[in-house]
This record gives structure tokens, sequence and C-alpha cells, in this order.
């Protein structure tokens, strides 16, 4: 849940004096831009003993009660996404055996988004190694390809409309805990839907690689079509981990394949 910012006009400070019985308050006002808390904290009358005290409280008001303290500058950690499949399965075979969450990991400039069903039995991954190696992996039971994108070329599978439109505006939510903006994509006359993505997570070229790529953030609620499925993704889940750079390596044990391979094998999933 998103933390708020407390706006706070003042600190209620109280004092009891042993011998008289008398209890002294405070309210020291917090500083506007042409004062210092330091002066309003003196001509309050508080003496020095109390002073530092004061200060550290401040201090953790304004750290605890920052609106997005905890979501800021984060460069590395992993996001699950829903899936909702926009065909049937009576359109599309494979969606039965495609799985209801994906996850993307990232550690600055790399990704990793990874897809795993039929019980472990599949999984696929695209992998963007920094900016120069951008791979897919395929597994059916013990088989495991890799095809390895040629430059400019993209994720495998994820092909850019000719006629793909994005309009940006001034619409914002937030997104498990992130702010995010708000854009409109049209692809020609028949298709148009809305994208929220956040540059609280620091990935260098986050959508690199994907249709999307004119989105300057970390996509958070989108759609995309991987291998002619139409899906919408939605970011339900934030894990902030350490996330090994060894991960983003080419793996043993797949065997490379030309693209036209890879387009027989996906085709062949489900039938």
């Amino acid at each position: 849940m998103p933390v708020k910012r407390l706006h706070l006009t003042g600190i209620f400070f109280a004092k009891k004096s042993v011998q008289n019985s008398i209890i002294y308050r405070y309210i020291v006002p917090l500083p506007t831009q042409k004062e210092s808390i330091l002066d309003n904290i003196k001509h309050s009358g508080i003496n020095n003993k109390w002073l530092f005290a004061i200060v550290v409280f401040v201090c953790i008001i304004g750290l605890g009660c920052s609106e997005n303290g905890p979501h800021r500058n984060i460069r590395e950690g992993s996001v699950k996404y829903k899936i909702t499949y926009l065909k049937t399965e009576k359109e599309s075979p494979i969606i039965g055996l495609l799985p209801s969450t994906i996850v993307m990991r990232f550690n600055h400039d790399k990704v990793l988004l990874e897809m795993e069903g039929w019980l472990g039995i599949f999984r696929s991954a695209f992998v963007k190694n920094g900016d120069d190696e951008v791979y897919t992996l395929l597994k059916i039971l013990s088989k495991k390809y890799i095809y390895i994108s040629e430059p400019n070329e993209g994720y495998y599978g994820m092909r850019k409309p000719d006629n793909l439109q994005v309009d940006f505006d001034d619409e914002t939510k937030q997104i498990i805990g992130f702010n995010c903006n708000h854009a409109k994509i049209s692809v020609g006359d028949s298709v148009s839907f809305d994208v929220f993505y956040t540059t609280d997570l620091k990935i260098k070229n986050a959508t690199a690689n994907t249709p999307l790529d004119m989105i300057p953030g970390m996509l958070m609620d989108f759609q995309l079509e991987m291998n002619g499925i139409p899906m919408h993704l939605e970011a339900i889940e934030f894990i902030n981990e350490k996330v090994q750079n060894s991960i983003f390596d080419i793996p043993n044990g797949y065997e490379r394949v030309e693209r036209s391979q890879m387009d027989e094998i996906f085709n062949g999933i489900g039938k």
C-alpha cells in the first residue's frame, strides 16, 4: 500500500517541571521557504538538551513519510505480471499450456522475461544481456533451444506493427506502489489500448527489443503479442532482491537454431 506524505505544520513538545508541577508546551512550526527549522526551534525557547532529539525526530518524519521512499532509484529486482490472454483456447490451443503469470528480472541494463507452464515442462525466456546481446530460450520436455536475434531485430516473436502510434498524456496512477504515467497506443484504426509505465525503476532501455520501445520507462500495465498470441499484462508484485548478472548469460546445453526452425517448433506446440 502506498505511503502518503504527512503535511505537518509544527511539532508539539511537552516537558514537566518537577518543582513547579507545571507542564511546558512548545509548538515548533515547521519552516517555510524563507526560514530554517533551527531558527524556529531557537525562537521557541527550547533549551539545547532537547534540540538533538527534535532534529532527529524531524528527520525520521521526513524519511518515513516520503511518497516514494521504498521505490526510488531501484536498479535490480523482479516484477511479476498477471497474464490475461486475448484469444480463446479454441482459437489458439497453445494457450492451454501457457502460464497465468510471467516474471521479469532486471539488473540495470539487463532484462530476463520468463514464463513457465505445463508443470514446468514448457519454459520460454526472452533475454537482453546489456545493449548488444538479445536471445530467446525455449525448453520443451528435455529439448532446449536458443535463438540469438540479429542486430535491431528485438525479441523473437514480438513484431512491431508498422502503423503503431503512441500518444502521451498527463494521466497517472499507482501500480504496486509505483507512480505510473499513461500513454494510449493505437495500431491503425481498429486496435487501441492503454499503457502505464514507471520511471521509478532505473532500468536502462527497459522497453528495448519490444514493440513498445518508444515508452520511456518500465511497463507496468500493457498489451503485447507474443508469437501471434495477444495478451494483457498487469504488474501484481514487486520483489526487491539481488539479481546476479550470471542469469543473463547464455546457458549451456541449448541447441542454437535459426529463426525458421524456431517458428516450426513454436507452431508445433499444442498440436
